[in-house]
């Protein structure tokens, strides 16, 4: 991991002798450490931070960096939406639409698959390198392999949502870890239900709106319809709205359930100590100032490019 003192990066990498120190010049993509952030774009994610300063174990890394990359793949799509846009001029209205319905597309497959592999790296953690204190919770975690993907978790054979109890009983997870999995089920439910409506069903994205403000949708249609935040500056015309909001709530919907659901593990169970104590991680990537714009839509800025 690279560190940031403030002035200057620092590596290093194994040597046959030892650690060899590499002269870094600048980090382009990826994670580091510092005490403050080297960029004002470098994000800091507690997902992130958690994993790599309490969890990062060998058998979950690549999970770790598949997830922060499928991270950096939902800047990317933003910002190549983005430059839909800006280049609509040199682009036929039809094009434009395309582009962007297919971005959104990739945008859905990705964030729904993001799930899974966060589950993936909990049920490791959970059968290799956990131990319940109280002696009938642990009992029930023996007896039970943690599914390795959301769905198997939090729906019921019948396809019904858990309840908490539910998932406590089951599976002996503390009642603060099986809380997270249900505050963040119904939003993954919706993710899933349109993730298979495009890979199973042969359904897309119903119509998008290119316009000199931003890409505009329609509210009434799905999957559009299941946001429920739309506010008066959102919309265009009477009949559609800005894409932003409702992207933005998909893409920070989906790095809040993983930075909640590994939050409350942490507070749970005991892991080990930080590695790098007194230091955050950040992460960097060429499209972070995307996700950023995003995060300012979601908190209630502007919805419009233009």
């Amino acid at each position: 991991m690279p560190l940031w003192d403030g002035d200057k990066w620092h590596l290093w990498v194994p040597g046959p002798d030892g650690l060899i120190s590499a002269k870094v010049s600048a980090i382009i993509e990826g994670s580091y450490i510092a005490k403050s952030p080297a960029a004002g774009s470098d994000l800091h994610i507690p997902f992130a931070e958690f994993m790599w300063q309490r969890a990062s174990f060998p058998e979950i890394r690549h999970l770790i960096e598949a997830i922060l990359n499928d991270f950096h793949n939902m800047s990317a799509s933003v910002a190549k939406l983005r430059l839909f846009h800006d280049s609509r001029n040199s682009l036929t209205v039809g094009d434009a639409r395309q582009f962007a319905i297919t971005e959104l597309e990739y945008l859905v497959v990705l964030a729904r698959g993001v799930f899974d592999l966060l589950q993936a790296s909990i049920s490791q953690i959970w059968a290799k390198r956990v131990r319940l204190t109280n002696v009938e919770l642990e009992e029930r975690r023996k007896g039970r392999q943690l599914p390795s993907t959301f769905s198997k978790l939090i729906l019921s054979r019948k396809q019904s949502p858990k309840t908490s109890e539910e998932i406590e009983a089951e599976y002996g997870l503390p009642f603060k870890i099986a809380q997270a999995y249900v505050k963040h089920a119904s939003f993954f439910l919706q993710l899933r239900a349109f993730r298979d409506d495009i890979v199973h069903r042969g359904q897309s994205v119903p119509f998008v709106i290119s316009t000199e403000k931003g890409f505009c949708v329609m509210p009434t249609m799905k999957p559009f319809s299941s946001y429920q935040n739309w506010l008066p500056r959102h919309w265009y015309n009477e009949n559609c709205v800005s894409l932003l909001p409702w992207l933005a709530d998909i893409v920070i919907r989906t790095i809040d359930a993983c930075d909640a659901i590994v939050v409350a593990l942490g507070q749970v169970v005991e892991f080990p100590p930080e590695i790098a104590p007194g230091y955050r991680v950040y992460v960097r990537g060429s499209s972070n100032p995307a996700l950023q714009d995003l995060l300012r839509v979601h908190e209630g800025d502007s919805p419009w490019w233009s």
